[in-house]
């Protein structure tokens, strides 16, 4: 079944690799080279860097999960040639650091006491978050490639192949599955699973979100994102490969088609649409969506509407992280290892600094005043933005 999926995935990442730009841009060649930075001579603020650690091999190059996580004043991250490791946030220094000796793909998820990480072999590895300690492991008929989710003594868990699972946290027992019919051709990338209270909320490759009860995953709804349309298999799909992002009550999910849309969370209902695609991601904050489109242009979109408030396109195809919200502005990775910092108010560029030497594919994360920064060959830094001439 694995075989399988890798072929069907591999062979849609490749065909939408020139087709989803071009319908992204409306008829624009299917290739793109990306923009080259301007610079920015009345910069009011400068990048520095307040520590950097080796974290291993990093993201490795396939598509993958691997993304840092904080809790209790430390970041745990997980690389590629199977490294755990828990630093703390305000110098970087190692607590505590485990070899899985497994290839991970997604993770780490945290909480409850422990950390999740999942390998390329279909497995689930639960680890002590204070000593790094082995707990249980699980094997999967299908790879888990989007990060766990941790709530109520629950991991859930969302494989490639359609099933949602979960697994009380303690003993790594599987609690209840849920499977929904795949599509024959879908990206190679899957959304993680978003606990609020005691539903779960998921992204599927038909395109629709899935409102399951977290203590016996029955159904609560299910909502259409985008509805695959067209008459080529390439034409109709439609994943939801971003993660949902939940905020008071409503649910903002985007799909790789060409629809974003808010959701109420009672019952699904759609509040508005928008016309844009996107599978790196969104965040919110108290008045906008900011996302990053498959162009690598960055919207910021009203809550309120969805309309549009405005769309940076000076990184276009730079191959953008998920955005994050700091201190007024709105951070960025792309892959010539660049961190752009963006302003929520029109978009444009605050300023800029090359943390790592190394794509960042993972969006930052923001911890007080700094924001940690993961490059794709194993560089975590943490870095801020201070006045122009400044301390």
């Amino acid at each position: 079944m694995m075989k399988k999926a890798y072929a069907r995935l591999i062979t849609a990442a490749m065909l939408l690799a020139s087709v989803f730009t071009l319908a992204a841009c409306g008829g624009a060649p299917p290739l793109h080279q990306p923009k080259e930075l301007q610079s920015l001579p009345n910069a009011g603020y400068r990048m520095e860097v307040v520590w950097s650690a080796d974290i291993g091999r990093g993201l490795g190059q396939s598509v993958t999960g691997l993304q840092p996580t904080v809790s209790n004043e430390r970041v745990y991250v997980a690389g590629a040639d199977g490294r755990v490791s828990a630093l703390e946030t305000a110098t970087g220094k190692t607590t505590w650091s485990t070899e899985t000796e497994k290839p991970l793909i997604a993770g780490p998820a945290v909480g409850n006491g422990i950390l999740v990480v999942t390998t390329g072999d279909g497995g689930l590895q639960a680890l002590a978050a204070d000593t790094g300690e082995m707990l249980w492991h699980l094997s999967f008929s299908s790879e888990i490639i989007a990060s766990p989710a941790i709530a109520e003594q629950t991991v859930v868990v969302r494989t490639l192949d359609g099933h949602v699972v979960a697994i009380d946290a303690e003993t790594g027992n599987r609690k209840w599955t849920v499977q929904r019919s795949e599509p024959k051709l879908t990206m190679r990338g899957t959304s993680s699973p978003v606990i609020r209270g005691n539903t779960v909320y998921v992204g599927m490759d038909s395109g629709k979100v899935l409102a399951l009860g977290l203590a016996t995953g029955e159904k609560r709804w299910s909502q259409a994102v985008e509805m695959p349309t067209g008459q080529s298999q390439l034409a109709r799909i439609v994943d939801v490969d971003a993660d949902p992002v939940v905020r008071d009550n409503v649910i903002y999910a985007v799909s790789v088609g060409r629809q974003l849309i808010a959701m109420s969370r009672s019952g699904g209902n759609i509040r508005w649409r928008h016309e844009t695609s996107s599978s790196q991601g969104m965040v919110v904050d108290s008045s906008s969506i900011y996302v990053v489109n498959s162009s690598s242009h960055v919207l910021a979109l009203s809550r309120s509407g969805g309309a549009n408030r405005w769309q940076n396109e000076t990184l276009a195809y730079r191959k953008l992280s998920a955005p994050e919200v700091y201190r007024g502005g709105v951070l960025v990775g792309d892959y010539e290892g660049y961190l752009h910092w963006l302003s929520t108010d029109n978009g444009k560029e605050l300023a800029r600094g090359q943390p790592v030497g190394e794509a960042i594919r993972a969006a930052p994360i923001v911890v007080g005043n700094k924001a940690l920064v993961l490059g794709s060959d194993g560089t975590l830094a943490a870095v801020k933005f201070v006045a122009a001439g400044g301390d």
